[in-house]
């Protein structure tokens, strides 16, 4: 168990002790008492929901719009009564410059076939030993063909994917970093 969880627990059983305390000791009315523990009781999951979010659980916040690609991991349940399916992307957000900044972040995403098919050519492209770069895209244009393969285009080798009228992640491979002469040596 790590120290965050158990300092939170320690948090809830103060809050809840004094409450208890609270709701002995004095002479407020009925309704005030039980209004105060449906409170902290809303607390307590409001807390621990947040806390879910601090703890590297993937989050469904909003994409950076753009990142650098850890991972991307494709969760395809086979029972529609279990969670839902979902794309998770493993994300550090670029820089100006283009290079990663912050910690990385988990985010999930709804599955579809053409957002899998996307996430199955960045994999493709990752496990090639490839940097991945990505933006978001809130275009509505199609692509002529609905490949997922790495392609040639204005120097610049993309995935492209198809559209399906959302949000659409573009994964790109950055063009390698060219860095600064080095001087004479002494």
């Amino acid at each position: 168990m790590t120290p965050g969880i158990i300092l939170l627990t320690l948090a809830y059983v103060a809050a809840a002790v004094l409450l208890l305390v609270m709701n002995l000791a004095t002479r407020y009315a009925l309704w005030i008492k039980v209004s105060a523990i449906f409170v902290v009781t809303g607390l307590y999951a409001a807390t621990w929901l947040g806390y879910q979010q601090l703890t590297g659980w993937p989050t469904d916040q909003p994409m950076p719009d753009k990142f650098r690609v850890l991972w991307v991991n494709i969760d395809e349940r086979e029972n529609a009564e279990d969670t839902p399916s979902s794309i998770f992307y493993w994300l550090r957000s670029l820089d100006e410059a283009g290079l990663p900044i912050g910690p990385p972040r988990a985010f999930r995403r709804p599955w579809s076939e053409a957002a899998a098919e996307n996430a199955e050519a960045a994999i493709t492209a990752l496990e090639g030993g490839e940097e991945l770069n990505g933006s978001l895209s809130r275009t509505l244009m199609q692509n002529d063909d609905d490949s997922t393969e790495l392609d040639e285009y204005a120097g610049e080798r993309s995935v492209s994917q198809a559209s399906d009228g959302l949000v659409q992640i573009i994964f790109s491979i950055p063009p390698a970093r060219q860095l600064p002469p080095k001087g004479p040596p002494g």
